[in-house]
């Protein structure tokens, strides 16, 4: 299994500080797998990865500490770029990245390593597999940049693979002034994050040490014709995205799955590029919190409606990434390294879902092949992460959350699967790979 330190093309000695977002997902992995039909040529997907880290070389910087905040510091450090080969077949992969056994199919970042500098903050593993097929794990540190940015460094990957010119990102070397300088004056009037206390630092520990393990992925599959059904059925002549009506459905069903528990509070990921007129190629967690209470007993129409007023609302009234960067720098680095979101809470898990989906993923192409299929891997230390992806070949969307036990048990009983695909009708086009593995 050769390993190569893969280095950008051109030495570039960018020292970039990071904001808020990133600090909050300092400890964060992110694990994406892409499957193609095609035995792609490991040489060519290296040489064109190296012409992408010289146009985006935070990918290829490591984590450090200067002035009392949180940097990235690109001097051409690399990425570990690994090949091998197995003798599983593409549905034998696919079925085991969804069966949470995939982890043969990434070379994982170290989220916690990374942060300290210790690590590198991306790796990438290519393996090819029995039926001539390969699959690309892709392991990034959260610090780097929300799924825009990854999608930035991948459409740069895949330019280059075809020889096409690639587009010039905005990379700036101080995210916090940046942002500080181009988000509106106006916004939220209370921050969206905090510090965990000293006694919530240590049941945290406790829970990563004793019950993180323990977690498995809740991965659900909502059809295009059923996900139509859900808008029509909650919106009531109102504007719904689909984002908006999986994420109230879902949400719904996990506060019947536990009836000791009557609140909860749901926080969903913002992407402020599109929502406050940023540049689209801006790199780094260019992103931030919305919060919303969920009830026990509470309908999916009323948390989708809910929910598409806070997000349609966010640039006037609850865009909090300015007071967050000056809540983060009053705190100092020991505070800082313990800020986390309002909704985060160590004495009860409450469900971040971020979105995943959108992005072009399946547009993606190596010697003019597209994904057959792509999924993400949720080893995440918290219950409740959580995320949206496209379906395959873009159809559809996909669930997924790191959840305890008792609630994977509780919302894998078949009634419950039943009432979550209540608006599924037996003539409803759904590929063959998404009824195999969701059912």
């Amino acid at each position: 299994m050769p390993t190569q330190l893969i280095k950008p093309l051109d030495v570039q000695r960018l020292d970039v500080r990071c904001n808020v977002g990133d600090a909050i997902v300092a400890n964060l992995a992110i694990h994406l797998v892409f499957f193609f039909k095609r035995h792609l040529d490991v040489t060519a997907l290296g040489d064109a990865f190296a012409q992408a880290l010289t146009n985006v070389p935070v990918f290829a910087g490591r984590m450090t500490f200067a002035g009392g905040t949180m940097r990235i510091r690109c001097e051409g450090q690399g990425v570990p770029f690994t090949s091998m080969s197995s003798d599983r077949t593409l549905a034998d992969a696919i079925r085991s990245a969804t069966d949470e056994g995939g982890l043969w199919l990434i070379d994982p970042v170290n989220g916690a390593t990374a942060r300290w500098g210790r690590g590198p903050l991306c790796k990438v593993r290519v393996t090819h597999l029995a039926d001539d097929a390969t699959a690309i794990g892709f392991s990034w540190h959260h610090a780097i940049g929300d799924m825009q940015t990854f999608m930035v460094f991948m459409n740069a990957w895949t330019a280059a693979a075809a020889g096409e010119p690639l587009a010039e990102p905005l990379i700036v070397e101080d995210r916090a002034a940046y942002l500080d300088e181009h988000l509106p004056a106006d916004g939220a009037r209370e921050p969206g994050v905090r510090t965990l206390g000293l006694a919530e630092l240590a049941r945290s520990a406790l829970y990563l040490a004793k019950d993180a393990r323990k977690q498995r992925t809740l991965s659900l599959y909502f059809g295009d014709d059923e996900i139509i059904r859900m808008r029509e059925a909650y919106g009531n002549g109102k504007r719904l995205s689909a984002n908006d009506v999986v994420c109230a459905h879902v949400c719904e069903a996990l506060m019947e799955a536990d009836p000791a528990v009557d609140r909860r509070t749901l926080a969903i990921a913002v992407n402020a590029r599109t929502r406050c007129g940023l540049d689209p190629l801006l790199i780094g967690n260019i992103l931030t919190t919305l919060s919303l209470e969920l009830r026990r007993g509470e309908a999916a129409s009323s948390i989708a409606e809910r929910l598409r007023h806070i997000v349609d609302h966010f640039a006037d009234e609850h865009c909090d990434m300015r007071i967050n960067q000056q809540f983060l720098d009053a705190a100092g680095p020991w505070r800082a390294a313990r800020c986390v979101s309002t909704a985060f809470d160590p004495a009860q898990w409450n469900p971040l879902v971020s979105n995943q989906s959108g992005f072009g993923v399946y547009r993606l192409q190596f010697e003019g092949t597209f994904p057959f299929y792509y999924t993400a891997l949720l080893k995440l230390p918290v219950a409740g992460l959580g995320a949206l992806l496209d379906g395959a070949d873009g159809r559809g969307l996909v669930f997924q959350m790191a959840l305890p036990p008792k609630e994977i048990e509780a919302t894998s009983s078949p009634a419950t699967r039943e009432h979550m695909h209540r608006f599924r009708r037996g003539g409803d086009d759904i590929p063959g790979l998404h009824r195999e593995i969701h059912g």
